[in-house]
């Protein structure tokens, strides 16, 4: 198992025992050469009251940076992850970089 995938586990795990719940954002970056990237971030406030930010991947995404397609790439890695039950809000933005 490769560094990624050990630390998409401790993620994974970490999230799942979470007994509160996540408030996710994305965020898209268009490189100059094209390619696209969307970073997922969770926020949860933790059992101090303290704010808690986890970037949780940075994906290249290949279709175009409609709602659906950027809620697909969402709701996949939530799948992947087997974290939907912790949704809170998803709120996204994005920009070219020129």
């Amino acid at each position: 198992m490769n560094s990624y995938e050990i630390n998409k586990k401790k993620i994974q795990s970490f999230l799942q025992n979470l007994s509160e719940k996540i408030l996710f954002t994305t965020n898209i970056w268009t490189s100059p050469s094209a390619k696209s990237f969307l970073s997922l971030t969770a926020h949860f406030i933790n059992k101090k009251w303290e704010l808690q930010n986890i970037i949780i991947d940075f994906i290249q995404i290949y279709d175009s940076h409609t709602g659906e397609n950027i809620k697909n790439v969402f709701v996949s890695y939530l799948d992947n992850l087997s974290i939907q039950n912790k949704v809170y809000l998803l709120f996204y933005y994005y920009f070219i970089l020129i």
